[in-house]
This record gives C-alpha cells, structure tokens and sequence, in this order.
C-alpha cells in the first residue's frame, strides 16, 4: 500500500471471533470499555452486517447478523449514502400530512439516506399513514398513489428536487427496511435468550458504526429496531473500530487486554440457534408482534 516502514515494523492484527464477528468488532469492544464495566452492556455496531455485544467484565457473548444494505441506502428505490443532498431527517404536519424534508448540506433532495429512512418510517408509522404490516392504509390523500412497487408516498414532488424525477418510498422499501431492523432486533432478543437474560435487564447500550452514530433514538424504538429503554442508557460510540486500533498502537495494556477479551468472548452462530427464526419472525412487523415489548411507542400509536 505504499507505507515506507523500517524492516523492524511490527503489524498488530486484532482475532476475528467467528467467520461473521472479525477483529473490528474486537476494536469496539476495546474502545467502548466494556470488557471493563461492571453494567450489563448491549454493544452494536450497525451495518450490513449488525454484530452484537453483550455482556460485562466477567463474560462477554456476540453474534452477528445479516441486515442487508437498507441502513446504507442499498436496496431503496431512491435510498443513497449520507452525501449532500440525502434525506436525512423528516417530519409530517399532524393535519395535512404534507412532509418537511431536511437534507445533509442543505441541499435540494437527491435520495434518501439510511438515518432518513429510519425517521420516515417511524413517523409514517406514528401518523397512521402506515399499519404495522408496513403497508400503507387506504387514505385520501395526494401524495399517496400507487406505483410500480406498491402504494407509495411522495416525499419531494419533481420540481423540489435536484432530479428528474419525484422521490418517493414504497411498500418494498418498507418491507426491505422492515427485514433489516427485524434481523438485527431478532439478533439482540437471541443472544439474551441464550444467556438467560431479557431486554428488561440491560443497563446500558452502546452504538457503533457509521449508521450507528446517527440513529435518532425514538425513531428507533418506535419502529422496533431497538429495544424500547431509556433514552439516557443509550452511548454513541462512532467509529469504535478505528478508535480500538489507535488505543491498541498507543497503550501496552490495551495489547495485553484483547488477549483475554478474545478468550471470554463466546460466539453464537444465529442460522444454527433454533429460536433466531421464531424471533426473526415476530419481528417482522411495525414495532413487534409483542407490544408489551414496546409500552410507549404502543401507547404513542393509540392516540
């Protein structure tokens, strides 16, 4: 790669866990100091792939699993990365339901980005526009019509926007994001299970990654992506992967430490944990299935 580096130069690689949980993860873990922590920590790093950490200074277990690219604005009709002109955070008038779009940079929309997606859903969602399903009730209204891909909602008509064309979201964008957040709550509900543990009994949750970073907290509890909690339980990390791998070429501990985190870490493999699929499927609706799961967006939802 063009490093010009003395022939004594030592590279320091941090162990994978398992074929889906490699070294960046180790790095997060390192950053975040949990392996530290007394609490009863979630650690996720959001992705294609969401791996997931839980656990304390005494025991540490994770699996991984596949989200697919719906948080990185793959598999959206008009879904692009965080770049200007991105949808990246929205809200509807209570009364006419006409949108306001904030985009990055300011810009005229162009897509819509992962944090964005995430935003659009829920507030649909809590407005009635969508039913739990993720389809979209049958109201009158002009921005509601049906597309090549189901019913859909036009966030930008044309002449707002700095393409050629209306940005919209559709019932398999929906469905797509619904998959995605579902996966990634089925993975956390797992891995619980398998230690004995409930989402009742965590004390703490860290976010990492790039989407990771911009979650807006309600919107995902609303949707179901992550568990209903107190807001204040919630950390961001940023990029824990990057932050693990400078703590590790500036600090002896932290070189000595990963050795024994690595040896506490037990990987579970989702597709051979024969509960995944029946959380996977419970998960697959507008929060849950299990609303008791999701006291406050259920209450939000009644009224």
């Amino acid at each position: 790669i063009g490093l010009e580096l003395s022939d004594t130069c030592v590279s320091l690689v941090y162990p994978s866990i398992s074929s889906s949980v490699g070294g960046d993860i180790v790095a997060g873990v390192m950053a975040s100091g949990l392996y530290k922590s007394v609490q009863l920590t979630l650690f996720i790093d959001v992705g294609t792939n969401a791996e997931i950490v839980i656990g304390n200074r005494d025991w540490l277990a994770c699996a991984a699993c596949s989200a697919g690219p719906a948080f990185e604005g793959g598999g959206i009709t008009h879904g692009i990365r965080a770049v200007e002109g991105a949808i990246s955070d929205f809200s509807l008038h209570p009364e006419t339901l006409e949108p306001m779009n904030i985009t990055e940079g300011g810009q005229a929309p162009i897509g819509i980005c992962g944090s964005g997606l995430l935003i659009i859903v829920a507030t649909l969602f809590e407005h009635g526009i969508l039913n739990r399903s993720g389809k979209f009730n049958p109201l009158d209204h002009p921005r509601i019509r049906k597309g090549q891909s189901g019913y859909e909602y036009v966030l930008a008509w044309q002449d707002e926007c700095a393409v050629d064309y209306d940005i919209v979201i559709n019932e398999v964008d929906i469905e797509n994001f619904i998959r995605a957040k579902g996966a990634i709550f089925a993975g956390i509900t797992t891995v619980l299970e398998q230690v004995g543990l409930q989402v009742t009994e965590l004390e703490r949750i860290i976010l990492a990654g790039g989407f990771g970073s911009y979650i807006d907290l309600d919107s995902a509890m609303t949707v179901g992506l992550l568990p209903e909690v107190n807001p204040d339980m919630v950390l961001y990390l940023g990029n824990g992967s990057l932050t693990g791998s400078w703590m590790c070429e500036l600090s002896n501990h932290i070189r000595r430490d990963v050795v024994e985190v690595v040896r506490k870490l037990t990987g579970f493999e989702l597709s051979e944990v024969s509960g995944f699929k029946d959380q996977y499927m419970a998960s697959m609706f507008l929060p849950h299935t299990d609303l008791s799961l999701f006291p406050a967006a259920a209450a939000r939802k009644k009224k």
